[in-house]
């Protein structure tokens, strides 16, 4: 990756971080404003929270099991390689995803699946082999939110999801892309 690409990527990647960051500062908590559709809610502050579907949670903790798994990956390719680019970027950015979505499940009271590290070791000989790794995580990534958002009410997990699958798609997969 050449200097002015790493400069717009990382550069990205902070537009991305403060995204989150201000989703969480001023998002509306529901779609469907003070509707309350039974099951839990809770108050923050002023802003009231409305519960989530089962599909919203169900989701939401599926989220957070494929950041997991991303950043379960990386590490790894990380751990055989050393801190090769663009994994030891990539991992650091996946591990902000897991952190705005577990905040997010907080937020709703939503059980905050474990961590479950690697169901397995990864096979690769070589980085090239990692980088495919990568494009085709980031795709399957980038898909999984597709599914996901279509039972999603509630415009602040509809924005995270959104805003993860765009760095996905805008992001990573360009990096692993063009990784060797």
């Amino acid at each position: 990756m050449n200097q002015k690409r790493t400069y717009k990527w990382i550069a990205g990647s902070i537009l991305a971080a403060t995204l989150f960051g201000l989703i969480f500062a001023a998002a509306p908590v529901s779609a469907q404003g003070n509707e309350r559709r039974g099951g839990r809610g809770s108050s923050r502050g002023s802003i009231q929270v409305t519960p989530l579907s089962a599909e919203e949670e169900a989701a939401l903790q599926e989220a957070i099991l494929e950041e997991y798994g991303a950043l379960n990956t990386y590490q790894a390719v990380i751990d055989q390689f050393g801190n090769t680019i663009p994994f030891s970027r990539v991992v650091n950015a996946e591990q902000q995803h897991v952190n705005v979505l577990v905040r997010l499940a907080e937020r709703y009271g939503v059980d905050v699946p474990v961590n479950p590290g690697l169901t397995e070791p990864l096979a690769i000989d070589t980085v090239a082999e990692a980088c495919a790794i990568g494009v085709s995580a980031e795709i399957a990534d980038a898909d999984l939110y597709t599914e996901l958002m279509k039972d999603v009410t509630h415009q602040d997990i509809w924005q995270v999801f959104t805003n993860l699958q765009s760095a996905s798609l805008n992001q990573h997969l360009p990096a692993f892309e063009q990784c060797d």
